[in-house]
Formats: structure tokens, C-alpha cells, sequence
């Protein structure tokens, strides 16, 4: 880590494993103390070494005050940029072999998918969750064991907020493979511009060696570019375009989607909304590449389930609702609606809508178009005071209310959804619309209780 020891002589110990919280510290882990934008955790190095970690990591500027703690103390001239370095030192210790995945949507879902499919080949490791920043990368890489050994193929997801970030994770993973999901609008308080933010997915292959294969999405305007001026080894996937991999007849049904591969092979994923054939074809373009086949990728992807709330499909009452709160942003709200318009029902379609984040001065135009793409449903209801963005540009001919929070929208749906009806719910993390969901079932359950 290009580090310092406060103390030379604390210089023959061990630690094991790492921690950035000290709530969740575990005895001899190493303690780094990250400067986040609302918190400091040098604050917590004290209650690191009271709680017995096996080192703390700090900026070298502070090693001065931390000297006397009765743990070993070790400065940088970054902590973020050490724990990288750590991980990246620890990588070389595992035989496996890395496939990074990258996008602006679909990025968790096709890296569990990718999973999926490569473990009926052999033991994989996978990033947990949405570990897929320069903090989350290090975490997962340096929880791994002795065990981990065994598992010769490992599949990452890459994420970023600003230029710089994925090819410092390319360089840090030096993964084999790479895959790129659509690539859309998403984080434009820092990226500014589409443009921008292909150039800082394509970092993923701008910092690798030129024998990385790309699983490129052929439905994708700047991935295609790529396609047409490298020499690498590439391997397209598309819906609406030609590729190595193609999906056709795609129809959504009660528990998913299900659709045709190279117009042979049957496919059904369980989860909601059309856009996941996209992330679906990732995945057996990779699986295909490594040699399973279209019978086990088939029924590799049939297990696959949401990570948390995406494209989750819940009944209530009698109503149909694909539950997609996790985030959203201009590219993956166009994907949702659009899906919901085909779905097929005998009673209404209706959008739960709230605010898309991060989209910079265009905030209230994106959501403006965003509510025009609604033309079509019978009913949208917005929620919260960032929903009210929506209302300039909704469709005068579809029904509309608003609610003023998400625990008003769980409410309004208990008493106002028909039997019949599809319902999606669709808004940016941090508006909370995972509550949603999480009334209705509880007043499922109370329900059935009462009867």
C-alpha cells in the first residue's frame, strides 16, 4: 500500500480480513478509515482499536495523532486508494480468472446470471450484492478464503460515477473477459453528456489487453462503434440488431419473459419486464463461450431470481405488480414502460412512478419525456415531491393522482388496485419505494390471519 508504520516495531503482525465500519468490525480486522462526503472515519479509529482490530489504515497527514493507539497504525497518502492496492495485491494470490460486467443498466442482474450459468461448469465467485465500486470491488476480493481456491472463474460487475473509476478497477481485477449491458443515461450530475458516459464504460477495454473478449450488447449505438473499429475478440448479443447471439418471439408471460435464441432454442426467465432478454443474452452469449449448453444454460437461467427489488413480480388481490424499485434512470424507466404497455391484461395498466436522481440541470426534462413515454397506460400515479416532475409532460388523456410519500402510495394501492390489474413500480433508490411492496404483503399476511 506504499504505506508507513507509526511504529517499526509493530511491524510482525497479521491481520484478517478488512473493515471501513467500525460497527461491523470483527476482532483483527484492518480498520480503514475512509473520508466519505458526510462522515470521516478517522473519527473512528479509536473505537477501532478499542474494539480490537489488527491495524488501522490512515491518511499519512494524520499518522501523528493516531501514534500512541495500541494497535499498529499504518499511514497513506490515500486510504481509498491503498485499500485498491491491497486488493489488487491480493488478487494474484487465486488462480481464478475474472469477467467484469459493465452498463448503465442490468449490470446485477447479468452478473447473476453470468453466474448462474458458468456454475454448471464449475465453482464461481461473484460479487455479492451491488459490491461494484472502488470501495466494494476491494471488500469482496478481500473476503476470500483459502476455499476460494477453487473457484477457477470469478464474475464482477463494474460500476462508476465518474471517469476513471472502471479503469482503475480494470487495472486493479485485470479481468479475461469483459461484458457491457445497454449503455444509457444515468449519473449526469458528473458525467454530463451519453458520450461521456460510453467513453468511461469503454475504459473497461481501453485498459486491458488487447486478447480481452468483449460481449458487447449489438443493440447499442456506441457499442457497435467499438465492434467496428478494434481487432479484439468480440462476441455480439441483440434483440433488434444481428449478432452471435440473438433473441426473437419474446413474450412476456405470468411468472416472466420467455423468447427464442438463434431462432432454435426455447428460453424463459422468471422476471418481469422484456428488458431482461437484453441480460439474459449476455449471459448465454458468455455460457456459450465457455463451452455449456443451450439446454443447461436454459435451465440455469430458469433458477435465477431478482436481487432485491428488481423486476420482482408480487400478486396482490388479484393485481399483478412488477416491483423495480431498486434505481432508475432515463434508459431503464423507457425499458419498464415500455414493457408494461405489452403486457396483456383485461383491466388496467398502471405506472407508481418516482423521481429518477443524479440527472444533473436535465433533470426535469428527462422526466418530462419520461412521462410522455406513458402514452398508452390507464393510469399513473407519482409519488413524492420529486414525482411532481413527471406532471408537465404526462399525457392529457391518461388518468392521473399523486401522493405525497411512499407509504401513501402502499395505501392508496390497498384500497384502490382491481383485480386484473398491472402495476409497475419504478423510481430511483433513495425514493423509498421498496415500502411499497413491503405493505402490501404485510397487509396480505393481516389479512389472512384475519380470515
Amino acid at each position: 500500500m506504499n504505506g508507513t508504520l507509526a511504529r517499526v516495531q509493530d511491524g510482525a503482525r497479521r491481520f484478517a480480513g478488512v473493515s471501513i465500519d467500525s460497527r461491523t468490525l470483527r476482532p483483527r480486522n484492518a480498520f480503514f478509515c475512509l473520508r466519505g462526503e458526510r462522515v470521516d472515519g478517522h473519527r473512528f479509529a479509536e473505537t477501532a482499536a478499542r474494539n480490537s482490530a489488527g491495524t488501522i489504515v490512515v491518511n499519512r497527514e494524520r499518522l501523528p495523532r493516531f501514534r500512541r493507539l495500541p494497535v499498529p497504525v499504518i499511514g497513506v497518502d490515500d486510504t481509498v486508494t491503498a485499500l485498491g492496492d491491497l486488493a489488487a495485491e491480493f488478487r494474484k494470490r487465486f488462480p481464478t480468472r475474472y469477467i467484469a460486467v459493465t452498463g448503465s443498466v442490468g449490470k446485477t442482474t447479468t452478473k447473476e446470471m453470468i453466474a448462474a450459468v458458468l456454475a454448471t461448469k464449475c465453482r464461481v465467485f461473484r460479487s455479492p450484492g451491488n459490491y461494484n465500486n472502488l470501495l466494494g470491488i476491494p471488500l469482496a476480493l478481500l473476503e476470500r478464503t483459502a476455499s476460494s481456491d477453487a473457484e477457477p472463474l470469478g464474475v464482477l460487475e463494474f460500476g462508476m460515477s465518474s471517469h476513471g473509476e472502471i479503469a482503475r478497477l480494470t487495472g486493479m481485477i485485470q479481468p479475461q473477459w469483459g461484458v457491457v449491458t445497454r449503455i444509457g443515461v444515468a449519473h449526469l450530475l458528473q458525467m454530463k453528456s451519453l458520450l461521456q458516459i460510453a467513453r468511461a464504460k469503454r475504459e473497461l477495454f481501453d485498459h486491458s489487453d488487447p486478447s480481452v473478449t468483449a460481449f458487447l450488447n449489438a443493440d447499442d449505438p456506441y457499442q457497435r462503434r467499438w465492434a467496428a473499429r478494434w481487432r479484439r475478440p468480440t462476441v455480439r448479443y441483440g434483440i433488434d440488431h444481428a449478432g452471435d447471439v440473438t433473441a426473437s418471439d419474446l413474450r412476456s408471460t405470468a411468472s416472466g419473459v420467455s423468447f427464442r435464441v438463434n431462432a432454435r432454442h426455447d428460453f424463459a426467465i422468471h422476471m418481469a419486464g422484456e428488458y431482461n432478454v437484453s441480460n439474459a443474452l449476455a449471459a448465454i452469449a458468455v455460457g456459450r463461450s465457455f463451452g455449456v449448453s443451450f439446454r443447461n444454460i436454459a435451465d440455469a437461467l430458469r433458477r435465477v431470481r431478482p436481487v432485491g427489488e428488481r423486476s420482482r413480480i408480487l400478486r396482490w388481490n388479484g393485481a399483478l405488480i412488477i416491483d423495480d424499485c431498486y434505481n432508475a434512470n432515463p434508459t431503464s424507466m423507457a425499458a419498464a414502460i415500455e414493457s408494461l404497455k405489452h403486457r396483456t391484461t383485461r383491466s388496467r395498466r398502471i405506472a407508481v412512478l418516482g423521481a429518477m436522481r443524479e440527472l444533473g440541470r436535465g433533470e426535469r426534462q428527462w422526466h418530462r419525456r419520461a412521462a410522455q413515454d406513458t402514452r398508452g397506460l390507464d393510469l399513473v400515479l407519482t409519488v413524492g415531491p420529486g414525482g411532481l416532475l413527471y406532471q408537465s409532460g404526462l399525457p392529457s388523456e391518461i388518468a392521473h393522482t399523486h401522493v405525497a410519500s411512499a407509504a401513501a402510495a402502499a395505501q392508496w394501492a390497498t384500497r384502490h388496485l382491481r383485480r386484473g390489474d398491472v402495476v409497475l413500480i419504478k423510481g430511483s433508490h433513495s425514493e423509498g419505494l421498496d415500502v411499497i411492496g413491503q405493505r402490501l404483503r404485510e397487509h396480505e399476511t393481516t389479512r389472512g390471519r384475519r380470515s
